[in-house]
């Protein structure tokens, strides 16, 4: 009772025929094949620790291109304390959005990283929850309010998030550093803006 012996499938009886093998190889391969490519889309993201649907850019000029943000008002308060851009990441969906992080040029100021979509909340892919402690409303200028809350991190360190609205989608900078600071390069991003 070989199962390809006499021509006949035990125990339904259905007749094993050419077109029934080469189905089944051909479902085989594109299965393996769906495998092979899903490993290799997963396998720079592993190597390089980056989650997937984030890119890390290398410019912001790249970031404008992926993103279609136009980053003006970034570069116009780098000049305020904030010499050089650290880390940059992007992502497409669900709206596209932007994380740059910004290394003061000195000591008296502290690192900031600034988020900004074009459309509803800021992605938790670039920016992770925090649970604020302490919330009020700032004035940016040109009529636009900020919530600047506080909150600790896992490292029970204090951290400040500045967010405001731009049209449709939303901007922010959070900063374990001085207010004083993150209200002055909000100001010139609010300024410098679109």
């Amino acid at each position: 009772m070989s199962l390809f012996g006499d021509g006949r499938c035990r125990p339904w009886g259905w007749p094993v025929t050419g077109a029934h093998r080469t189905g089944w190889t051909i479902l085989a391969v594109l299965g393996g094949t769906a495998l092979v490519l899903r490993a290799a889309d997963a396998l720079p993201g592993l190597v390089s620790a980056v989650p997937r649907g984030m890119h890390v850019c290398t410019t912001l000029a790249e970031a404008e291109a992926r993103t279609g943000l136009h980053l003006d008002g970034l570069h116009t308060a780098l000049g305020d304390g904030y010499a050089t851009v650290d880390r940059i990441a992007t992502v497409a969906k669900p709206a596209p959005a932007v994380s740059v992080t910004l290394r003061p040029a000195n000591a008296a100021h502290g690192e900031v990283t600034y988020f900004r979509t074009t459309g509803g909340e800021i992605p938790s892919l670039l920016r992770s929850p925090l649970p604020a402690f302490h919330v009020i409303e700032v004035e940016l200028g040109s009529g636009r309010t900020a919530s600047l809350r506080a909150a600790t991190t896992d490292d029970d360190t204090v951290c400040q998030d500045l967010e405001w609205s731009e049209g449709r989608g939303r901007a922010a900078l959070r900063t374990h550093g001085r207010t004083v600071d993150l209200l002055r390069l909000a100001r010139r991003l609010v300024e410098g803006g679109p």
